[in-house]
């Protein structure tokens, strides 16, 4: 009985996490219009002692904020990660606008981590941006922080473009930036949140939906006109977000809360930015394994099960991609045979077809 019962309890265990997002801090030194956080003044209250819970289990961790450099002890916050979660890729996503002190910082953690990413948000060329991001000179600023990393010998560096409705066509323009500066291009679609981006409500304008849909479209085929696998996942991503944005679905189903989560710099632990249900407190546990096995990140992962928000972020489309990869494998085999066939050809088997 009492090895049955055991069993019993193995069984109900919640695996730990493969994927996650740290905010070591909300503060920031930009003006996003989509992002409020320029206006917080809370201090961060998370300790390395508390980052050093965080699970062996990860394998993907971006290193996000506010503006992760703008912390006093980001430095150390990476090594201590390097430690508790030895196999993860850990990645920092950066406004880019401080430059030196971003370059200072980065030599440090290289001097024990090489293999550190780093992103830089591009949200427009050249005036777009700082129109976005509502920093003067912000462009150049980024492009001369993404060169001076670069010449550092920072290897996985890119670009990361969020699609706004005042951005559209800057899209295609940031992904010929990335390749003429030999860097990766992430993207994402602006969405909404109730506890991040500082409360603001990003709302897709309707007339511009379809716009919005079609220059992701676009940009899954130029992914899918390579050779590398890679490139076609992200292809694969790219199509999510235009049937996002399309049909307001998600093309898998992610798990967060399960597969992935999201930790604020305070120190609460919920399923995803989308999903507000804390699933526990860091100060509160003695170990992140008693926090994720707990009733009340329990209770968290119902609440994911019955929440009808749809959302596509790379963070959890990361492992859902892993988790379905027929359904992925099936839709890039699809579209590269659509490509390899001559368009007059469709035509004539539609007309044979008719007749």
């Amino acid at each position: 009985m009492a090895k049955l019962q055991e069993k019993t309890q193995t069984l109900k265990r919640t695996a730990l996490p493969k994927d996650a997002v740290v905010a070591v801090t909300y503060i920031c030194n930009s003006r996003c219009t989509m992002c409020d956080f320029w206006k917080e003044t809370r201090q961060p209250t998370v300790t390395l002692a508390e980052y050093a819970k965080l699970p062996a289990s990860l394998r993907d961790i971006n290193i996000s904020g506010g503006e992760p450099f703008l912390h006093p002890q980001i430095v150390e916050i990476i090594r201590t990660l390097r430690v508790s979660c030895p196999k993860a890729q850990i990645t920092i996503s950066t406004n880019g606008f401080l430059t030196d002190s971003i370059v200072k910082r980065v030599a440090a953690i290289r001097a024990f981590y090489p293999q550190i990413g780093v992103r830089i948000s591009i949200d427009g060329v050249g005036d777009k941006h700082e129109e976005i991001r509502r920093i003067p000179k912000g462009y150049d600023k980024c492009i001369a922080t993404l060169r001076r990393l670069r010449q550092l010998g920072v290897a996985n560096l890119g670009i990361a473009y969020t699609m706004t409705n005042e951005n559209i066509e800057h899209l295609h323009q940031l992904y010929d930036v990335a390749a003429a500066e030999r860097v990766q291009f992430t993207c994402a679609l602006m969405h909404s949140s109730e506890f991040y981006f500082g409360g603001k409500e990003n709302v897709r304008e309707g007339g511009r939906i379809a716009a919005i849909a079609g220059a992701y479209d676009a940009l899954a085929q130029r992914e899918l006109a390579s050779w590398n696998p890679k490139r076609w996942a992200r292809a694969f991503f790219a199509h999510g977000l235009a049937v996002l944005a399309r049909e307001g679905r998600q093309v898998l189903p992610s798990r967060a809360g399960t597969d992935f989560f999201f930790l604020d710099p305070w120190g609460n632990v919920v399923p995803s930015v989308m999903h507000p249900n804390v699933l526990g407190n860091l100060s509160e546990h003695d170990t992140f394994d008693a926090l994720w096995q707990s009733a009340q990140a329990a209770a968290a992962r119902e609440g994911v099960r019955r929440a009808p928000n749809p959302y596509w972020l790379i963070c959890t489309a990361r492992t859902a991609i892993k988790r379905h990869p027929v359904r992925v494998i099936a839709w890039i085999l699809a579209q590269k045979f659509a490509t390899m066939i001559p368009k007059d050809s469709a035509t004539m088997h539609g007309h044979a077809r008719a007749a």
